[in-house]
């Protein structure tokens, strides 16, 4: 019969976090000092009060000093237990030596194999109870003779501890513990597919000892000290020499729990199965060295940390204890437990060898836990990313001289001197909803400001000679994935209406629609913003490096079409002042012409009725409102042809309802030939006639023919109809046709660096690459990276049909977006004469956006880096601020902060 196999070790270890993640639960932590206060207490004197750091007051300084306190007593800590485990005096000199002098790497290895050998099978005989028990157990007994097979084996178990050089040559390595045993183990196992074999499992675990032997020159002395002058030097837990020590401590907790878990496995399954300890069989004995005392504590006294004569009272006292602990654990197993005293040892100092390195860590996590607390209290609270935006509004708004600051994108769309239409603005989300973001920008006025093509289609481009906003937009993006949601909000006002578009900037002069909608009557557009940030410019010529000339040059072009990409912008188009112009109506004139506006407006979208039917074509030396009344003549006599097209094509339609009905009512009809009833009913209806056709005598027809003849009239009679046509003139759709390499055909610019800022009021597209250059030289950490800006869904819109009833919310699909962009761009059209005319009152908001991006959240950049995110902002913003005013930094600044340009550089 074949015994299964049995694991004995499960490698599932729990490893304390690294340095860089150090994890710390301040309950845990402090229940645990109390407990090794009163140790503490209990050597020193009476009078002596030590207390944790947070207890009394004390200098930054004070806490380099805690750490390398702790530190030095962590691996005077981990001496003593490597001496009781077995490493003598002449052997930790022989490895200090092959460290100090020879500078050789030496390695603490462990290996731990336990095999069996098979002895011999039995029968025994069972009696009742024992029987009652296997049947409980699912074991096969067999009923008659109440006997139970049993086997014998010889367990072999051993434990080597060494000094490995890895040399692989005779005086390479030096022993530290042997330990070797064999056991008799008896199973009664009656499953079938035994094996000749019980168990073979073997562990070997190395520890590398170079820093722990750096630390210690000489075998009774430890030499950790923190190097303050280094740049890596960020904090006392944030350091090079604590990293290099939180290092050797997870590594030697891995290098114990494996041990740990190897000896703890053997014992349980060992003492389950050994014959002659019959107590153990339910409940295996459990070997820990808990009861040692851990002398790694970080208590101050008088301002500073425990002295080197109290290090080493409490390094008595943890020897005393290991000793104490083992002593114990010997005596009690010893006699009845199957291991030997070598392997009890083994198991109190490995088990006790967790402790010392969870609770450095600790101890030095504690230091950073300390900082954080003292900077919530100073605050007054624990700061977000939601906080430090809100402070950055209110620093930027003293640290700019004001005519530089930044603004909250929010801007009326209106005329000089009159009521707002509506509002545009772009938003970010926050704890209290969305608000206004705040950008930096330069106001060109439209005397100053160069013409803008919009291309509305391949034959149509229509000119904006409208104000232009630059803008500039600085985001900051914290490791903790915490991101704002953006939005771009229009709202128009009762009797009002704009035009809305959306898109990038294409080139010299060129803003590329993307998307548009008419809004009109208190209508509310919310659309989302995305964001998608692109590579540093230090990343991205780091990537690159090591690329060919050819992959090089491929990925500079396409970066360089990313970056003329990251141009956003938006445009608000004010439909009266351009309804004026077109009709050649005097400035004005329509403000308070509602209804006018509504007709033009519908005549526009709904019919496309060309603008010459509609203008007014008199003599200029009449007055505003003769002007007006003519155009609303005008307006009267096309809206009369088109209700009177609306009421042929309803007549028609009824005409054509009625034949149909009639014919499908007949019991029997004449057959007509499809192509003669059809040309028929056309020449009818083409001749204007509202009479039914007459319905001759027919003969009687079978079924296939009554078929034919309903399939027949189902089907629509005059298609022509669903257009308008007037008398004079025909509308026909406008179709949005641009060409698919349209945005690549517009010439570009072949800009320097070194030219003046001031180009960039024609190219706004070069603005990135202004910036990526000057930030490949100066932001050195690649934290400043240029920043897509894209429309998402879904659009969600706000409107209110009539006066009567209350505004309903809807969200727009793909297909309802593309149809507002057509009647848009028919509109815009039809306002331009098709491009003849510009677009005199319009405002076009042209967005760089740049993301600064830390690697960690606020509050770990601020400990954890000990850096000012602050200042780095402050940097940040000038550079963007310098290219988007096209002036040096100095002169952003407001005047109490001039003389502070060289440090926010630095």
């Amino acid at each position: 019969m074949k015994l299964s196999l049995i694991p004995l070790i499960i490698c599932i270890i729990m490893v304390p976090a690294a340095t860089q993640n150090l994890f710390f639960s301040e309950s845990e932590f402090k229940r645990s000092i109390q407990n090794a206060l009163k140790s503490v207490k209990s050597i020193l004197e009476t009078t002596r009060n030590p207390v944790l750091l947070e207890d009394t007051d004390h200098t930054y300084q004070d806490k380099y000093a805690l750490v390398e306190f702790v530190i030095n007593s962590a691996i005077a800590s981990y001496g003593n237990v490597l001496k009781h485990i077995g490493v003598k005096e002449d052997l930790l000199d022989q490895a200090l030596r092959w460290t100090h002098e020879s500078k050789l790497t030496v390695e603490l290895e462990f290996v731990g194999t336990i095999w069996s050998d098979f002895v011999k099978e039995e029968e025994r005989k069972l009696s009742v109870e024992e029987y009652e028990k296997k049947k409980l157990e699912n074991d096969q007994v067999t009923t008659e003779t109440f006997t139970v097979k049993r086997k014998a084996w010889d367990v072999h178990h051993t434990l080597n501890i060494s000094f490995d050089l890895n040399l692989k040559c005779k005086d390479s390595s030096l022993s530290v513990m042997k330990h070797t045993a064999r056991v008799p183990v008896v199973i009664t196992h009656l499953h079938q597919g035994e094996t000749r074999q019980l168990i073979t499992s073997k562990c070997k675990e190395v520890l590398d000892l170079y820093w722990f032997l750096k630390m210690i020159p000489q075998a009774t002395e430890t030499s950790f000290i923190i190097d303050r002058q280094q740049d890596s030097c960020k904090t006392p837990s944030r350091n090079e020499d604590v990293k290099r020590a939180v290092d050797f401590a997870t590594d030697l907790f891995r290098w114990s729990e494996s041990m740990n878990s190897f000896m703890a496995q053997a014992r349980r399954f060992l003492g389950k199965h050994d014959p002659n300890v019959k107590s153990l069989e339910s409940s295996p004995p459990v070997v820990t060295g808990e009861d040692v005392f851990v002398p790694i504590v970080p208590f101050v006294e008088n301002d500073s940390v425990l002295s080197k004569s109290d290090l080493n009272e409490l390094l008595n006292l943890h020897v005393k204890t290991l000793n104490s602990v083992t002593t114990s654990a010997m005596e009690k197993y010893s006699k009845e437990d199957c291991f030997s005293s070598d392997h009890i040892l083994l198991e109190v100092s490995v088990s006790h060898l967790n402790a010392l390195p969870k609770r450095m860590m600790s101890s030095v996590a504690y230091v950073e836990h300390l900082l954080k607390t003292q900077l919530f209290q100073a605050i007054g609270k624990k700061i977000n990313a939601e906080d430090f935006d809100k402070f950055m509004q209110f620093h930027n708004r003293k640290f700019f001289d004001k005519q530089y600051s930044p603004q909250p994108f929010s801007y009326s769309v209106r005329r000089p001197g009159f009521y707002p239409d509506g509002v545009i603005s772009v938003e970010s989300s926050d704890s209290e909803g969305f608000a206004p973001i705040e950008t930096l920008v330069q106001s060109i006025p439209a005397e100053k400001a160069p013409s803008i093509t919009i291309p509305v289609d391949a034959a149509t481009s229509v000119d904006l000679e409208g104000q232009l906003y630059l803008h500039g937009w600085m985001q900051h993006v914290w490791q903790s994935g915490q991101t704002k949601s953006h939005q771009v909000v229009a709202r128009a006002h009762q009797f009002s209406r704009f035009l809305l578009i959306v898109g990038t900037m294409g080139g010299p002069n060129v803003f590329l629609p993307k998307h548009a909608i008419i809004l009109k009557d208190k209508d509310e557009v919310i659309i989302p913003l995305l964001t998608d940030i692109l590579p540093s410019a230090k990343e991205f010529k780091d990537a690159i490096a090591s690329l060919s000339p050819e992959q090089q040059e491929f990925a500079k072009a396409f970066r360089a079409m990313q970056l003329e990409s990251s141009v956003f912008g938006i445009c608000v188009i004010q439909l009266k002042p351009q309804l004026e112009k077109l009709l050649n109506l005097p400035e004005n004139s329509l403000t308070k012409e509602i209804q006018l506006t509504q007709d033009l407006m519908s005549l526009f979208v709904d019919y496309q009725i060309p603008s010459d039917l509609l203008s007014f074509d008199g003599p200029d030396v009449l007055e505003t409102r003769e002007k007006v009344t003519a155009v609303k003549a005008h307006i009267e006599a096309v809206l009369n042809v088109i209700e009177g097209q609306k009421k042929k094509q309803l007549q028609d339609a009824k005409a054509q309802h009625k034949a149909e009905a009639m014919m499908a009512d007949e019991d029997t009809v004449i057959s007509w030939g499809q192509g003669q009833l059809q040309q028929q009913m056309q020449q009818q209806m083409m001749a204007g006639s509202s009479m039914p056709l007459p319905l001759p005598r027919m003969a009687a027809m079978d079924s296939r023919h009554i078929k034919k003849s309903r399939r027949l009239h189902a089907e629509p009679m005059l298609r022509e109809t669903q257009s308008i046509m007037l008398d004079n003139f025909s509308i026909e759709g406008v179709t949005d046709a641009m060409p698919s390499d349209f945005e690549s055909s517009i010439p570009g610019t072949q800009k320097e660096f070194g030219e003046e800022i001031s180009s960039h009021l024609i190219d706004f597209t070069i603005i990135p690459k202004i910036l990526d250059r000057q930030l490949e030289k100066h932001d050195v950490e690649g934290s400043l990276k240029s920043t897509i800006l894209k429309l998402g869904e879904p659009w969600e819109r706000l409107r209110k049909e009539n006066l009567l009833v209350s505004p309903r919310r809807s969200y727009l699909s793909d297909r309802d977006r593309e149809e507002e962009k057509h009647k848009a761009m028919d509109l815009l059209k039809a306002l331009s004469r098709s491009g003849s005319l510009p677009i005199i009152q319009s405002e076009l908001h042209v967005i760089i956006s740049m993301s600064h991006c830390f690697d960690k959240d606020i509050v770990e950049t601020v400990i954890e880096d000990n850096a000012n995110p602050i200042q780095k902002v402050e940097k940040s913003m000038l550079m963007l601020g310098s290219v988007i005013h096209g002036m040096d930094k100095e002169k952003l600044l407001a005047l109490p902060h001039k003389d502070m340009i060289t440090e926010a550089e630095t």
